[in-house]
């Protein structure tokens, strides 16, 4: 907790000591999309409950309260519906409002935080609910990219150099059985990353430690909280469970550089270590690259990345890939996060545990009203086959595409097209498509089904 003290003791001391603002300025931005959406499969079998077809609604509205230009509040809300539905009848929480009436309350808050920039130190510091992703220059952090709370201070020395610390607090949840609250409740969080451009190259040597309290724990009907299948501190074996706090360092460097004026290159190397209960263990490494060139019409690219994957024992040794906390990895529109709205996504869910390398052609754009993009990628698993073929995986069925054995592949297609109907109203078709080749010999039941999705997205910007 002593970092915590000394993170917000510099911010109180820095408040103290700045002159005191007046004026105060109000700006608003925001985004409203509409999503009609036909689909099928999103889990990979027959009868998986896929809705054919939805229409979604996503409205963000962020609002700056401006005091000066070293002070400034931000509030950004987020409302989400399906039509036709009240998910629970509850008239309240997420996509409520949806049904007839329209009288459901869905307001989720995305941010709401302070940004204060001292007037005589090259130091900028956020307090609240807040975006914040871990260095990644290929597609986003497969660590951390999220909304959250806590307090992120950035330091800019020169135009060279510049450093982000941060302290954020994903969770501090309650105990299902009424117990008192204590850390073993809670989850921290901190971040040392600092930022080096020069003439020829921008990397970001990183490190992250977390604390992870014993009875915070993901991804099961009797656990303190669910977030998804994406989550990675979880080893998802089958009578393995985190019994003890848990400690979570990574070690990453990000970089890119442009060679001549067309070629350019990036790069992401990260290894995590989970330390908790022998067989609740986690650690592994990721690699990627991305080559791209650009052109007048086009930019072809090529990336590829590798991730370790469990080996035989692991469900009594611990397991062999990366831990992470939300990877919102953004490489591609189905089988990861790069959304728009709420459209169905995160099929993959993230790279760990997997080999891949793909063939996009990005920016492609013969007309000026028209902008389109293909993206082709193959994937294997790095996982033994052995833990899925022996029983060890928790959830088989919920497992598919996510967890990818050596002898298993899949293989996503996505294509879009942006088309600039008014200089605030874009039209965004776009089909999605991925095939999971599971093997016969380990998987239960691998006769699986192609997963598809298209989609006709209308997004009004102000």
């Amino acid at each position: 907790m002593k970092q915590v003290y000394l993170v917000l003791f510099t911010f109180i001391l820095i408040l103290l000591t700045s002159p005191k603002a007046y004026g105060l300025e109000f700006t608003a931005r925001g985004d409203l999309w509409n999503v009609p959406q036909f689909r099928q499969h999103n889990s990979f079998y027959n009868n998986d409950g896929t809705d054919p077809f939805q229409v979604k609604q996503r409205f963000r509205a962020q609002i700056n309260f401006i005091a000066d230009e070293t002070l400034y509040g931000q509030s950004y809300f987020e409302i989400n519906h399906i039509w036709g539905q009240d998910p629970g009848g509850m008239k309240a929480g997420r996509n409520a409002g949806g049904d007839l009436g329209s009288d459901g309350v869905g307001v989720e808050t995305k941010r709401l935080f302070i940004h204060y920039k001292s007037p005589n130190l090259p130091l900028s510091t956020r307090v609240g609910i807040q975006g914040l992703t871990f260095p990644g220059f290929i597609a986003g952090s497969v660590i951390f990219d999220d909304d959250v709370a806590g307090v992120v201070t950035t330091s800019h020395f020169t135009k060279v150099y510049h450093t982000t610390f941060a302290w954020i607090r994903p969770f501090d949840v309650d105990t299902a059985d009424g117990e008192t609250v204590t850390q073993k409740n809670k989850m921290d969080m901190f971040l040392a990353a600092p930022f080096i451009t020069t003439d020829l190259v921008t990397f970001t040597p990183f490190i992250s430690y977390a604390a992870l309290g014993q009875n915070v724990k993901f991804g099961g009907d009797n656990y303190t909280y669910d977030i998804g299948p994406s989550l990675g501190l979880d080893n998802s074996f089958l009578g393995v469970e985190r019994t003890a706090a848990s400690e979570v360092y990574w070690l990453g460097l990000s970089a890119k550089t442009t060679i001549g004026e067309n070629l350019n290159i990036y790069f992401d190397g990260i290894y995590g270590q989970l330390n908790a209960n022998e067989a609740a263990d986690r650690s592994g490494g990721f690699t990627a690259a991305k080559v791209s060139y650009t052109m007048d019409k086009l930019t072809p690219s090529i990336v590829a990345w590798w991730a370790s994957g469990d080996d035989a024992d692991a469900y009594k040794d611990g397991a062999g890939r990366m831990p992470f906390v939300n990877a919102e990895w953004t490489l591609t529109t189905f089988g990861f996060d790069d959304t728009y709205a709420n459209e169905s996504s995160q099929l993959i869910a993230d790279p760990t545990g997997k080999v891949a390398v793909g063939i996009f052609l990005e920016d492609v754009k013969f007309w000026d009203f028209m902008t389109q993009e293909l993206r082709v990628l193959g994937m294997w698993g790095t996982n033994d086959s052995s833990i899925v073929k022996n029983g060890h995986l928790e959830d088989e069925r919920d497992s598919y595409a996510k967890y990818l054995t050596d002898k298993d592949f899949a293989l996503e297609i996505n294509y879009e097209m942006h088309i600039d109907l008014y200089e605030q109203l874009e039209l965004i078709p776009s089909l999605a498509y991925i095939h999971l080749d599971l093997d016969d010999d380990v998987w239960t039941e691998s006769n699986t089904k192609d997963a598809w999705r298209v989609l006709l997205i209308t997004q009004y910007s102000f």
